[in-house]
């Protein structure tokens, strides 16, 4: 599968540099030296029992209409950097791109498909005016809880603390194609990706603790 990750920080370098080790095809949305050092020596992943992993076939870029097309869009940026790219994102797509928000917290697709009097309501604590929730179509949507810890230390260099959960869902709670093919692609990098039918719930479990 093609996977671009947007944002090369902590979670998107991880996520990026295991897909690609993989065998996955990676190409990175970053900017500044966080771009220059993934485009020069890959992704560098260092675990705490001294093992040490890097992708060299990652592609990086600064340009969103230069890019390509991706079968998997993950958007791996702060809650209250997204908005400034939500625009951009389209660029990115063909016809059957899924997007995959990797925020902690309660997200700004929440009440997507949920049914009940709030069913559509924006979440304006972290979406004020709905910006990135009409800038990305629910249909494109799959829904995912981050567990795992892990720090960017250095550009295009992530120490891997604890952790490699990242748990899976339509906002529907369907089991649909595209949402197996991304929990298996998951798995094949040594992720655990369980397939959810309420990753709602996976949320707020998570919140909880």
């Amino acid at each position: 599968m093609r996977f671009c990750i947007v944002g090369a920080g902590a979670i998107g370098g991880f996520v990026g540099a295991k897909l690609a080790l993989a065998g996955e095809e990676v190409t990175y949305i970053a900017r500044g030296k966080n771009l220059e050092a993934i485009n020069s020596a890959g992704i560098k992943i260092f675990y705490r029992d001294g093992r040490e992993e890097i992708a060299t076939t990652v592609k990086a870029t600064d340009d969103y209409t230069e890019a390509g097309t991706f079968d998997v869009v993950i958007l791996a940026l702060k809650a209250h950097q997204v908005a400034a790219v939500a625009g951009k994102l389209a660029a990115l797509y063909h016809e059957s791109t899924a997007v995959i928000p990797m925020q902690n917290g309660i997200p700004f697709w929440y009440f997507h498909d949920h049914g009940g009097e709030l069913a559509g309501r924006t979440v304006e604590t972290v979406d004020p005016g709905g910006v990135v929730k009409n800038a990305i179509p629910k249909e494109r949507i799959v829904g995912c809880v981050v567990y795992p810890a892990t720090e960017l230390v250095a550009p295009g260099t992530v120490v891997h603390i604890e952790g490699d959960r990242f748990p899976i869902g339509e906002l529907d709670g369907a089991t649909t194609e595209r949402a197996t093919k991304i929990a298996e692609a998951f798995t094949k990098a040594g992720l655990k990706c369980p397939l959810l039918d309420n990753v709602r719930a996976e949320m707020w479990l998570k919140l909880w603790g």
